[in-house]
């Protein structure tokens, strides 16, 4: 069967498109090993999309951008600050894309200093539910107990004088799949979802972050059923009875979280929230949440099914891979690693195909090479 350069071209658009907004959002996180490991997978596409193109210019502009990625990568793992092109730190690595014709300006919002809608982080329900998750058995089953059902059938536990869910804290290591789990919950529900980061909420003037807060809670209040995810919760609601001194908008901004949670009892809002380091949330903010799930990193089971998952909708003959040697090969990795090593191998069998000119399964061999060249990203969190 043979491939068309057009195809090839826009499933590797796709996977840089995938690990570019990894890498940001592992930045705005605050996780530069994280970051820079998804930068060095967008450097891999986008040389591997520079061979494909017959334009010589769009070839080096591929190239190019792939030199500025990498050194981005470099930069975040010796942690020295990242420059953006008007010299400024902290900016985008750089302005163009790796889709179109080159010369697209870089996603919407990047350096945008205007202030956002808060609409724009209102979501339809996702397409995907928990058949697309892969593990997570036991998280899946409590999430279904836990808020499903009481979502679902209300009246039968007001019988029982209980009550739904409307507040769910994940936590766990970094890359288990905190944010995945969410949107494949909102999925199962077929709730409206409001996804939104610390950093779109904090704000160094005083009652601004505060403001953000309430405006987001007002979003999802007025789009119900609506679930409203909040990750990094520890950089927005931290223990306010350590040593340091909280600024005035720091303390605004816990108080309206309280007073939002509060408001959401007896709407069809869920409030979920994700953090690596539970230990550094406020008490009160803690107490906030009816449910409190530690989100583990996978186990040998897990690992397979996850990788399953990413691997189901790419040519791969899985009955002839060794799961067993698969599971222990994996172990440390966790969710956000496996997808690395689904797409790793998957574009290591694309460059077999490409000189074949007919689609190349995906094999052990690749499988085994890719786990090889993808470091456990637990090894770099100290939490």
């Amino acid at each position: 069967m043979s491939l068309k350069r057009s195809a090839q071209k826009r499933h590797l658009e796709s996977e840089y498109e995938r690990y570019r907004s990894h890498a940001e959002a592992a930045r705005e996180e605050g996780q530069p090993s994280a970051a820079a490991r998804y930068y060095r997978q967008c450097v891999g596409v986008l040389e591997d999309l520079a061979e494909l193109e017959t334009n010589p210019r769009l070839a080096t502009e591929r190239k190019e951008l792939a030199a500025n990625l990498a050194t981005a990568a470099e930069r975040l793992e010796s942690d020295e600050p990242l420059v953006d092109e008007s010299g400024g730190s902290g900016g985008s690595t750089t302005t163009t894309t790796a889709t179109g014709d080159g010369d697209t300006p870089g996603r919407a919002g990047e350096g945008d200093d205007t202030g956002t809608d808060p609409e724009t982080f209102l979501e339809e329900p996702p397409a995907m539910d928990f058949s697309d998750v892969g593990g997570m058995t036991d998280l899946k089953e409590t999430l279904k107990d836990q808020v499903i059902d009481p979502l679902q059938r209300p009246e039968l536990y007001e019988e029982y004088d209980l009550g739904v869910v409307n507040g769910v804290l994940l936590h766990g290591p970094p890359g288990t799949g905190k944010t995945y789990i969410t949107e494949a919950l909102a999925g199962e529900l077929g709730y409206n979802v409001v996804i939104a980061q610390a950093s779109d909420i904090t704000s160094s003037l005083v009652g601004e972050a505060a403001d953000n807060m309430a405006d987001l809670f007002e979003v999802a209040r007025n789009n119900q059923p609506c679930l409203l995810f909040l990750d990094e919760i520890d950089a927005i609601a931290a223990e306010r009875s350590g040593s340091t001194n909280k600024t005035m908008s720091e303390s605004q901004m816990i108080t309206q979280f309280l007073t939002e949670m509060s408001a959401t009892k007896g709407e069809d809002v869920v409030v979920v929230s994700a953090t690596n380091l539970p230990d550094e949330i406020d008490g009160a903010a803690w107490r906030r949440f009816d449910e409190r799930i530690e989100v583990p990193p996978p186990d040998a089971t897990a690992r397979a099914a996850i990788l399953r998952v990413h691997l189901r909708d790419r040519p791969v003959v899985t009955d002839e891979i060794d799961w067993e040697e698969i599971k222990q090969a994996t172990d440390g990795y966790v969710a956000s690693d496996l997808e690395i090593i689904a797409s790793t191998a998957a574009r290591n069998a694309l460059k077999e195909a490409r000189d074949a000119d007919s689609v190349v399964p995906i094999s052990q061999a690749h499988l085994t090479a890719a786990i090889e060249n993808t470091d456990p990203s637990l090894d770099a969190w100290d939490g």
